[in-house]
């Protein structure tokens, strides 16, 4: 289509409305196994936005697809059209009624945002699905959503009380409003469909399955009640195809206080069924099960999990209750491990009640199932017959078919899931690339509707219908899907929302538009400049488009910076999906060179924490690097770039300069000028060298006690601030070690996130070189910065494979962990003093990354607050740029706000960016943990 005619919406619109082949393909995927580009991408401010959204759609022949946060399995927020995704700028809490017990709220907030606002207030939203902390009320509304605890709580449209809702017309209405007219003055299409339903009210109301837990079509049941249109029921699980909601709200219920947890291990499969038959009676608030298949996949990849789950069993059942006393809910538990042993079902069963042993018992659930998304090898864990219910009491025959079905195929599966409502989540592992495996896409849904709908069931029990399901609503319910396509044609006369959805009845739709699949063919570019064991494709690869990395609470560090933009660009999962355009094709090999590419890649400022945190373990950061050094490769470093990464050649040969030119930089005129010349912000200090280096007030030697240790101070200890590594190695010594501290280069992590990856594997061969075989006589190699700590353990190896960096990689410790143990056994003095602890991204992501809470947890008379924060904004150099100081800033302020909440005396960071962050935004000394350590062993001999 012309740009001009986008131009033409764009200026109707006041949100933002993209195109370019890169923003499309950042939303050609959610958490599905399917891929579409779309036309173009709408990001709404308002409801008027969505109107003429649609108007334009129409008159141009283009679909709408809806968007949420994109964590949905079934490919419902896809099409060829345009998406119009509400995460952006639709995402607004509008109101928490307290008294009342509502909440109203746009379609792009978040579950996780709603109930960090709901906290301390008694009150709670009870659907819970597992990917609740990131997804977007909105999307829930669209597959009415539930989660664990739906046996006891219900799904989403039990609590939808009102919406907003745009109809393909541009018609706006309130379901509130519909459900006060009277049947013959309501509006059309409204009355048309209320009459629909009384024509055929009998068929409607017999026509679904007996499972509490169905999203499978249209729920057209209970549509008229004393003559009133109710259409919550309908549009919740409607998937986008119906109308597009604007403004939600919702009913709360008071949280229950307490709750208790039985872990029940058993031989058989059936002896579980038969548990869940017999404890439903009593009320649980949900029951989870993890099948043999699972549990031995989780005890063979983590050893951890093979201690924690015992050996020879064949699934485990979670049971919980929970109510407004304990006594209550305690009691309901003992009654279970009662009811289990009286029966025989099992004596391998453990009440939990205290929120240390419950606890310890859902590590293993929340463990486990993430194992899945790290497997190594093309087999990959597919949601495609993973959303199916059965009556209860047909759970064994279930069972019995499901493995028998995929057996039969030999394919590897897991099951776990909601047993308590009869819903099992069956992943089977295929390889979409393998044209066998995407046959057998088809055979196992075929086969699991067949045996799912001859138990009573149904295949779609909570994620919705989507492009893996549609295909089975027409054999679901033969007499109800022409009501279904009445209703779709009442309310969207031109099928112009979400055409392939629901009413559409391709046999092969879960074949089709796949993300891999056997026209997937990877390009072997060749500019790599890092070491990629497993390989730089696999790498892109792993990413599944769960979504959890846009995150928005402090539940997770990641993103930090979509956290705060909420931009798609700025997601980890939207530099995969460039990454993965880019090798397959789907965009051209140039693109790796355009400003638009790099501008997605710039919004990762190598924090670290998706690598952590990402259930795949993707490696985004690392990723990030690898395409910016190929660009710096072609262009060269920027001026800006040069200057932020000098801080080794400024310390050796200009303190005494900088420190000259800190008066002069005092004056407007000459920050305005330096901002202009090098890209630094104005509004940064000016950072001067320390008049002496590190390597001039510590001998290269210190102690001579029998543990020996290499410290590498890096470039802030060693120019900017020495007083840190002075606190070091006076601390080593005064616990009995030997302390090496050569003059050394740069650990060049510094360089390498700005891309310049040749300097900065100069700088490690450099260090190599000054160490020497004295790498091989020492103990540990140990930092008091966590990033160089980093760039040591991990990043070191991305530049050179040898055996001295693995060695490196082996003897790096951070301070922390080194002196506790020591610091224990020579004792220490109080220090009376109360601090507040920012903890590093990049100490987050190493080993043992509480080591710096640890010891300042044991340091006597010190009072600690350790903060549960985001980044701290600085991000390395990253917030020193003036393009991203106000950004930089805004992320700081939490932080700000939670060290002048502690009320503390001081703050504390092992990262000397955090550091200068905290010291500049803040009203608060800044201290290294190691001057705390210092001072709490001065006069200690």
């Amino acid at each position: 289509m012309l740009t001009a005619e986008f131009e033409s919406l764009a200026s109707q619109i006041d949100g933002d409305l993209a195109r370019t082949p890169i923003d499309r393909c950042m939303l050609a995927t959610d958490a599905s196994i399917f891929s579409i580009r779309p036309e173009a991408v709408v990001y709404p401010r308002h409801t008027r936005d969505v109107v003429a959204t649609l108007e334009f759609a129409r008159c141009h022949g283009l679909s709408v697809h809806p968007r949420g946060a994109g964590s949905g399995l079934c490919g419902s927020a896809l099409g060829r059209g345009m998406v119009v995704d509400f995460t952006r700028h639709m995402n607004r809490l509008i109101r928490i009624d307290r008294d009342a017990k509502t909440v109203e709220c746009e379609p792009g907030y978040r579950l996780g945002e709603m109930e960090a606002a709901l906290a301390g207030s008694g009150l709670f939203f009870p659907p819970d699905p597992s990917s609740g902390e990131y997804a977007s009320l909105g999307g829930m509304v669209a597959t009415n959503a539930s989660g664990a605890h739906a046996v006891k709580y219900g799904n989403v449209a039990d609590y939808l009380m009102d919406a907003e809702v745009v109809l393909a017309s541009g018609q706006m209405v309130s379901l509130a409003a519909l459900s006060t007219i009277p049947m013959g003055e309501l509006p059309d299409p409204f009355g048309r469909l209320a009459q629909c339903y009384l024509d055929h009210r009998e068929t409607i109301e017999t026509g679904y399955p007996a499972v509490s837990h169905n999203v499978a079509g249209y729920n057209l049941r209970g549509l008229v009640k004393d003559g009133r249109l109710h259409l919550q029921h309908l549009f919740c699980g409607a998937e986008g195809t119906l109308g597009i909601a604007t403004r939600l709200k919702f009913r709360l219920m008071d949280k229950p206080a307490h709750d208790s947890l039985v872990v029940a291990f058993f031989d058989t499969i059936h002896k579980a069924a038969r548990a869940v038959q017999a404890i439903l009676p009593m009320q649980p608030a949900g029951i989870e099960v993890m099948d043999k298949s699972l549990l031995e996949l989780a005890r063979a990849s983590d050893p951890l999990l093979g201690q924690r789950i015992p050996a020879g069993i064949d699934n485990v059942l979670m049971v919980e209750f929970d109510g407004r006393r304990s006594e209550e809910t305690e009691a309901l538990g003992r009654q279970v491990l009662a009811l289990l042993a009286a029966r025989e079902l099992t004596n391998d069963a453990h009440l939990s009640v205290s929120s240390q042993e419950k606890a310890r018992f859902w590590a293993i659930r929340k463990a486990a199932v993430p194992i899945l998304y790290k497997l190594k090898g093309e087999k990959k864990i597919l949601a495609l017959i993973e959303d199916a219910v059965v009556p209860t009491d047909r759970l064994v025959e279930y069972f019995t078919g499901i493995y028998a079905l995929l057996n039969q195929h030999q394919v590897r599966f897991v099951v776990y899931g909601h047993i308590a409502k009869g819903l099992l989540h069956t992943r089977p592992l295929l390889n979409l690339k393998d044209p066998a495996d995407v046959g057998l896409l088809k055979t196992l849904a075929d086969g699991v509707f067949d045996l799912v709908s001859g138990l009573g069931g149904v295949v779609s029990g909570e994620h919705g219908d989507g492009r893996l399901r549609s295909a089975y609503v027409r054999r679901q319910y033969p007499a109800l899907f022409p009501l279904f396509r009445k209703t779709k044609r009442l309310l969207d006369p031109d099928n112009l929302l979400n055409p392939e959805i629901k009413t559409a009845s391709t046999a092969d739709q879960m074949m089709r538009h796949l993300r891999y699949g056997t026209g997937y063919r990877p390009q072997n570019l060749n500019f790599r400049s890092l070491n990629w064991p497993s390989g730089w494709q696999a790498a892109i690869e792993r990413c599944h488009g769960c979504t959890k990395c846009t995150t928005l609470t402090t539940a997770t560090r990641m993103c930090p910076i979509y956290k705060f933009t909420r931009r798609e660009a700025a997601a980890p999962k939207a530099k995969a999906n460039v990454l993965r355009a880019l090798i397959s094709g789907a965009l051209d090999d140039g693109a790796l060179y355009q400003k638009a590419f790099q501008a997605v890649i710039d919004q990762c400022v190598g924090c670290g924490s998706c690598r952590l945190e990402c259930p795949s373990n993707v490696d985004i950061p690392k990723l990030a690097l690898e395409a910016r050094a190929a660009y710096v490769r072609r262009f060269g470093p920027t001026l800006h770039s040069r200057l932020v990464t000098g801080v080794e050649t400024l310390g050796r040969y200009g303190g005494r300069l900088s420190r000259g030119l800190a008066p002069v930089l005092r004056f407007g005129l000459a920050r305005r000028a330096g901002e202009l010349l090098t890209g630094v912000s104005r509004h940064r200090p000016f950072v001067a060298m320390a008049r002496e280096s590190l390597f001039r007030q510590v001998p290269p030697v210190a102690g001579s006690g029998g543990k020996r240790v290499i410290y590498f101070s890096g470039c802030y200890a060693g120019y900017i601030r020495p007083g840190i590594g002075r606190a070091l190695v006076q601390t080593l010594t005064r616990l009995g070690m030997t302390v090496y501290t050569p003059v050394q280069h740069c650990c060049g992590l510094p360089l390498l996130t700005k891309g310049m990856a040749d300097a900065a594997r100069e700088k490690v061969r450099r260090n190599l070189a000054r160490w020497g075989d004295l790498l091989s006589r020492v103990d540990y190699v140990v930092v008091t910065c966590s990033s160089c700590g980093l760039a040591l353990l991990q990043e070191w190896g991305y530049l050179l494979n040898t055996p001295l960096i693995r060695q490196v990689a082996e003897k790096v410790i951070h301070f922390s962990r080194l002196v506790q143990p020591a610091m224990a056994a020579a004792g220490m003095r109080p220090v009376n003093l109360s601090a507040a602890y920012h903890q590093p991204c990049h100490l987050k992501i190493q080993p043992d990354p509480q080591c710096t809470a640890s010891l300042m947890g044991s340091v006597p008379g010190l009072t600690l607050a350790t903060l549960k924060s985001h980044c701290c904004g600085m991000a390395g150099t990253w917030g020193l740029a003036a393009k991203n100081e106000s950004l930089s800033r805004t992320i700081g302020n939490h932080l700000m706000g939670l060290i002048d909440s502690s009320g503390a005396d001081v703050a504390v960071t092992d990262c000397p960016t955090c550091e200068m962050q905290m010291a500049q935004l803040g009203s608060r000394p800044v201290m290294h943990p190691v001057e705390i350590a210092a001072r709490c062993l001065d006069g200690i001999s």
